[in-house]
């Protein structure tokens, strides 16, 4: 009988000292944690301090940059937004040229900073069209996909249709977008879906003369405006008229004359 309750006094005395160590060795990783913890927090605060000096730095430095847009007095409200460029922002028609007035203490600076390259633009003009379905009606996904592939459109980048430069798959003339948000065309998709429009745009400058790309998307987007049984509309997607497609004209043509003349200028300088 004496040997049980020692046995059982001994497997008690081991039960409370495997508790005791665990129980210590808990208490020991708590308190590396909160030592780590403490050191994580102390760097992350040098951190956020260094970054907000250079930020507060870059923005002081930051000059404010406007470019050209194709609309004068209108704006697009199309559901999606596949005109925007991360390095440019549409604000009015003209480029602001008139360098900046420099104070006394900007003419004479302590330490000479070197000038910053702005980004380059990719593009100066968007033309636009949109293909809209009549009111209460929607184009079938089979009708889309039929529309495109007459009209030698691909898949391509952003998952949307584009009419390629001839011999290569690698640069676009134009694309088609679907007007619902988030715009994209998808191969797989065209059994199940359906949508109230299109949207077929292009970028200037372009891989060919503006005004050869305008009559070339500008017959695509008749085309595929009659075989989906649709009505021709201008970004704003109202119907587009003949003055409207005039006007558009005379305003590439515009912008080619600039460019022309801006190259032109250029190989003067460069030979002269």
């Amino acid at each position: 009988m004496s040997e049980i309750i020692i046995l059982i006094i001994v497997i008690v005395i081991a039960f409370v000292a495997a508790s005791w160590y665990a129980n210590h060795k808990s208490q020991q990783r708590a308190k590396e944690f909160e030592r780590e913890l403490d050191l994580h927090n102390a760097e992350d605060e040098e951190f956020n301090e260094r970054f907000d000096a250079l930020f507060e730095q870059e923005l002081q430095e930051q000059t404010p940059r406007s470019t050209s847009s194709f609309s004068e007095t209108e704006s697009s409200e199309v559901d999606i937004d596949l005109f925007d460029e991360p390095s440019s922002q549409i604000e009015d028609d003209h480029v602001d040229l008139t360098p900046p007035v420099q104070t006394q203490e900007q003419e004479k600076p302590t330490k000479k900073a070197k000038p910053e390259l702005a980004p380059a633009q990719d593009w100066d003009m968007v033309i636009a069209f949109t293909i809209m379905a009549d009111s209460g009606t929607m184009f079938s996904g089979k009708a889309v996909k039929s529309a495109l592939e007459t009209q030698d459109l691909h898949f391509g980048d952003m998952q949307i249709y584009h009419r390629f430069t001839q011999g290569s798959r690698k640069q676009s003339l134009f694309s088609v977008a679907n007007i619902i948000d988030p715009g994209t065309l998808l191969p797989d998709k065209f059994v199940s879906m359906s949508t109230p429009g299109l949207l077929i745009f292009a970028r200037l400058p372009a891989p060919i003369n503006g005004l050869a790309l305008f009559d070339d998307l500008l017959d695509t987007a008749k085309n595929m405006t009659q075989s989906l049984d649709g009505v021709l509309c201008d970004e704003t997607r109202q119907p587009v008229s003949d003055e409207a497609i005039e006007s558009m004209r005379t305003k590439i043509f515009e912008y080619q004359k600039s460019v022309q003349a801006e190259s032109d200028h250029l190989s003067n300088d460069y030979f002269n």
